[in-house]
């Protein structure tokens, strides 16, 4: 996550226009989700991601766990437990192709 988190008011106005724009669609699983539910991630994270509209994208909780991201570690463990991610989860693991990066870079 980038360094400076923008204060709640805010971060809850990205939320709505991201999860807007992907249609209320984990953009990667395509599964339908509530705002209470989804995860908006940081396509590029740590001190090179920001906060902007373009860097961030709707993710269901599933495919934000599994995500190929060091950041994304510690939540491996609360997954498991609750079921969120099968026990042969490393074979699930997925990583952003470099287009989607280059595009997140660029705007």
């Amino acid at each position: 996550m980038p360094k400076i988190r923008p204060p709640r008011a805010i971060l809850s106005n990205l939320r709505w226009i991201v999860w807007n724009r992907d249609k209320r669609k984990c953009v990667r699983c395509k599964k339908r989700l509530e705002f209470e539910a989804f995860h908006l991630d940081h396509i590029i994270s740590g001190k090179y991601g920001t906060n902007k509209i373009c860097n961030l994208r709707t993710l269901c909780p599933t495919c934000h766990v599994l995500r190929a991201c060091h950041r994304h570690q510690g939540m491996i463990s609360n997954a498991l437990a609750t079921g969120i991610v099968p026990v042969n989860w490393r074979e699930l693991v997925w990583e952003d192709d470099n287009e989607t990066i280059y595009n997140a870079m660029r705007k």
